[in-house]
């Protein structure tokens, strides 16, 4: 597992899973040749996806055609099902910047 530590404060998180959401940005799916779905595409990353600030991003030999999306992170902080949408933001914990390579 990989922690995360909240720029503003000495609070760390360990991160369980990390839930993405693609072919959200019409622009970047087009420039892939994606079609863009009516429903948002759910998938995870293993939290070995993370690196930290300063870290090498190692690309295999074979990866020749390389893109590159800078995400918008919620890190949700406590658990929830079934939230209504007035008690989301309870659920958040902070925000982030991240870096997608594909």
């Amino acid at each position: 597992m990989k922690n995360i530590t909240f720029v503003s404060s000495d609070r760390t998180l360990r991160v369980n899973n990390i839930f993405c959401v693609g072919r959200n940005y019409a622009a970047h799916a087009a420039e892939l040749n994606n079609p863009i779905p009516k429903a948002p595409i759910i998938f995870l990353k293993p939290t070995s996806s993370i690196i930290y600030n300063g870290d090498t991003i190692l690309l295999p030999p074979q990866s020749q055609d390389v893109h590159h999306e800078v995400e918008v992170l919620v890190v949700i902080g406590k658990s929830g099902k079934n939230i209504a949408p007035e008690n989301a933001l309870e659920h958040v914990a902070g925000y982030g910047i991240g870096l997608d390579i594909t």
